[in-house]
């Protein structure tokens, strides 16, 4: 077996990498697309091999012996590159995330061998205004609260129409990961996104909010964070490549953790993890309070994601992927708070 990867350099990408390498079965070769020629956190791979490339350029792959190899003999393309910042720019997020999956899509249609293309989009595609997104569907939507969800959408859009075709006789999976949060056992972290905007400003002013009893806060208290430890994310991924059937059927797959805590939760445990006592006080959106999480450092386009009404169906995750209900928050959120040590 020899699989290509995109975004293997990334944080997701790297688990994914040594998940594959280490696995028990039969992968030859595993090609790594990288920028950086003098990446050499998987030296300690013998199978892993490193291909100089980008995927905004239009043939991804600089060296054309290199590029002949892979289109040749490549059996599996995953493509987890992506730009995953909800504060980048427009042009920043449509040049990887749309262009970047548009050369990727150019390189599959190439490859002679191809058995399987895996998609890694995001739970973001879904539409906060509704309540429950299928794992098969992909909501029509117009109005998006930042760049990253806007492109990413996009993007699984153009991979769905891909399929689409009548003369596409390839499987192809779709990948949706929720919020990717540290490592389950190690609670390594490679940045501050996402629900770590909280914990770093909550530990920032903790003294202060010893001294404050209750703060209003802009969230919905029962709104859930849909998360997944990095290293659960990684596993899950290489079980479906492990147990692929290679139907032409479509598959959209949700990953993310089977116990998941709203807001209010999850506050009142970085509370104990900080040993605060503050109460945060949920209050509607409005222009006060959202200047002051501006203040804080949490970002506005964090704001929608504090009152979303959307769960996720994971009829399918769980048939194929039993193990991931075993992926619960209550296991694994004392070592997510190690962020705060």
């Amino acid at each position: 077996m020899k699989i290509f990867i995109t975004g293997a350099t990334g944080f997701l990408g790297q688990y994914l990498v040594r998940e594959i390498a280490l696995k028990h079965f039969d992968v030859k070769e595993i090609f790594i697309l990288s920028r950086n020629s003098e990446f050499s956190k998987f030296s300690d791979l013998e199978n892993v091999k490193l291909i100089k490339g980008d995927i905004t350029n239009p043939q991804m792959i600089e060296n054309n012996v290199d590029y002949n190899n892979i289109i040749e003999n490549v059996d599996f393309i995953i493509h987890a590159a992506a730009l995953y910042d909800v504060m980048a720019s427009h042009s920043e997020c449509y040049l990887q995330n749309v262009v970047g999956t548009q050369n990727t899509l150019r390189l599959i249609k190439n490859c002679k061998k191809l058995k399987a293309f895996f998609y890694v989009s995001t739970i973001a595609v879904g539409d906060e205004e509704t309540y429950f997104l299928e794992e098969d569907h992909f909501p029509e939507r117009k109005k998006f609260n930042d760049y990253y969800s806007e492109t990413k959408y996009h993007a699984e859009k153009m991979v769905r129409d891909l399929k689409g075709l009548s003369d596409c006789k390839l499987p192809i999976r779709i990948i949706r990961p929720g919020i990717i949060i540290g490592d389950s056992v190690t609670g390594r972290m490679d940045k501050c996104d996402g629900p770590y905007y909280f914990m770093s400003v909550l530990k920032k002013h903790s003294l202060l909010l010893k001294t404050i009893a209750y703060l209003p806060l802009s969230f919905n208290p029962k709104t859930r964070l849909p998360i997944i430890p990095v290293d659960h994310c990684a596993q899950a991924m290489v079980a479906l490549i492990l147990r692929e059937d290679f139907s032409l059927e479509l598959k959209t797959y949700h990953l993310i953790s089977s116990e998941l805590p709203t807001i209010k939760e999850f506050l009142e445990d970085i509370n104990q993890a900080l040993c605060l006592k503050t109460q945060y006080i949920p209050v509607m959106k409005n222009p006060v309070h959202n200047s002051l999480l501006k203040l804080l450092g949490i970002p506005k386009e964090l704001i929608p994601f504090m009152f979303s009404k959307l769960s996720y169906d994971k009829t399918r995750t769980i048939e194929d992927l039993p193990e991931l209900k075993k992926s619960m928050y209550s296991d694994y959120k004392e070592k997510l708070f190690l962020y705060l040590a």
